[in-house]
């Protein structure tokens, strides 16, 4: 109960002073420049500059290709670990390796449809979003292969993704920084995952993408992402949320201007439908879940067989930490529970430390996406959930600016623990 409250309160504090942080950049009350709200430092935006475009596009085309390359030598060092892991023996196939908890449930949607594929006569399965599925769909009408389509949808996107997380880190750092923050994301402890036949490529790509238009304004783009982006996971509707709070913020809809209510709002509600996009993705997946199974809400249905639904995150956090300290074996522990202890204090403490240093729309979405990858009864992909963070990169690149052994350390940390984690994960561990 004590530990509930103080979750709570400090939870609570945080989000009350980024929202009271937003309206104030939104106009209300005294001037920005004059406030503890201030963002520091100030925000320097790159400078236009004669051949920058094809700059840009060669520095683009750099980033995506070594992406790429990073997940073609992962793949490489998950053979040559299943050659260890035999020993004399036949080793296992990098198929069968990989064809483990969502990524076997992916690979039957990908290959029998959402009607097709059925367990005890349900279709259980309507709890995973469709556009992963239907991209590997796609791209196995070329390949003709199911696992080798769904690796190379997720090679792509995570390498196009990589791409605008370094754009929007330029957005507001420098290249140095925003070079960090491709890292950080690659070596994340759990970012293996973005090279299996998962979601979180996909994801990466449509979240980074729709808020990189988000900053720069561009919302009929920012929309389409964000739409993708909930066609890809129920967070994605978050996405909404920011480009609301920049679109407030950007037309000062509560500055003592001068300016009447129809001319502040007018500018909001021409780009407001665009800002809502992300609700439409959520639409199309209601609409495969009345499809398929007669019912739009259907997945609530089926979260039950998944022992998933809704709980508010101190509790979580609860269970989490006792099954941190109690939980039978220790493999356990440290794949599953430990991990996601450690994360949520990590990124809660990387937000409430950058919480002046980035503009609302990163704070706000960053809070609200760590809370609710925090609110399920029975959260088994913390550290998974969160390498799609897009924003907590950011701020982790923003902290190590000018801390040269920070930056070496983290890496150096974060590499190896994903290298472990990739070896038990090809071990058969417990790590979702």
């Amino acid at each position: 109960m004590v530990l509930d409250i103080v979750l709570t309160l400090a939870a609570a504090l945080l989000g009350c002073f980024l929202l009271l942080r937003w309206l104030m950049a939104c106009g209300l009350g005294i001037p920005m420049e004059d406030s503890f709200f201030m963002l520091q430092p100030e925000k320097h935006r790159i400078c236009q500059r004669p051949g920058e475009k094809m700059l840009r596009r060669q520095e683009n085309g750099k980033i995506f290709l070594t992406a790429l390359a990073f997940r073609a030598a992962l793949l490489l060092l998950s053979g040559l670990i299943l050659l260890f892991l035999a020993g004399e023996g036949e080793p296992m196939s990098l198929q069968n390796a990989w064809m483990r908890g969502d990524s076997c449930h992916y690979f039957h949607l990908a290959e029998e449809g959402y009607s097709g594929y059925i367990e005890n006569g349900e279709h259980l399965f309507l709890v995973f979003f469709p556009l992963y599925v239907w991209l590997v769909r796609g791209v196995n009408l070329l390949l003709g292969n199911t696992f080798v389509s769904g690796l190379t949808v997720s090679f792509l996107c995570y390498s196009a993704a990589c791409v605008f997380v370094y754009r929007l880190a330029r957005e507001e750092l420098n290249r140095r920084a925003a070079q960090r923050a491709v890292v950080f994301l690659s070596v994340f402890p759990f970012s293996f995952f973005f090279g299996g036949m998962m979601t979180e490529s996909v994801f990466l790509l449509t979240t980074s993408a729709s808020l990189l238009y988000i900053r720069r304004h561009r919302w009929w783009a920012a929309g389409i992402w964000g739409a993708l982006a909930a066609m890809t996971r129920m967070h994605g509707v978050l996405l909404a949320g920011a480009a609301i709070a920049e679109l407030l913020e950007s037309n000062q809809v509560l500055a003592r201007d001068g300016r009447g209510w129809k001319e502040r709002l007018l500018p909001v509600l021409k780009r407001l439908p665009c800002a809502l996009l992300p609700f439409a993705g959520t639409g199309v997946y209601l609409l495969l879940n009345y499809v398929v199974d007669g019912d739009p809400f259907a997945f609530l249905v089926h979260q039950q067989h998944w022992n998933q639904g809704f709980m508010w995150f101190s509790q979580t956090l609860q269970y989490v930490g006792e099954n941190a300290f109690a939980w039978g074996d220790l493999p356990t522990r440290a794949a599953i529970w430990i991990p996601q202890l450690v994360l949520f204090g990590l990124f809660f403490a990387l937000l409430a430390i950058c919480w002046r240093r980035f503009p609302s729309m990163y704070t706000l979405y960053a809070f609200f996406y760590l809370m609710l990858n925090y609110s399920l009864s029975w959260l088994l992909s913390g550290g998974r959930y969160l390498s799609c963070g897009v924003p907590f990169f950011l701020f982790a690149a923003a902290v190590t600016e000018k801390r040269p052994a920070l930056e070496k350390g983290l890496t150096a940390a974060m590499a190896a623990l994903m290298g472990i984690y990739l070896f038990a994960w090809l071990n058969g561990a417990s790590i979702y």
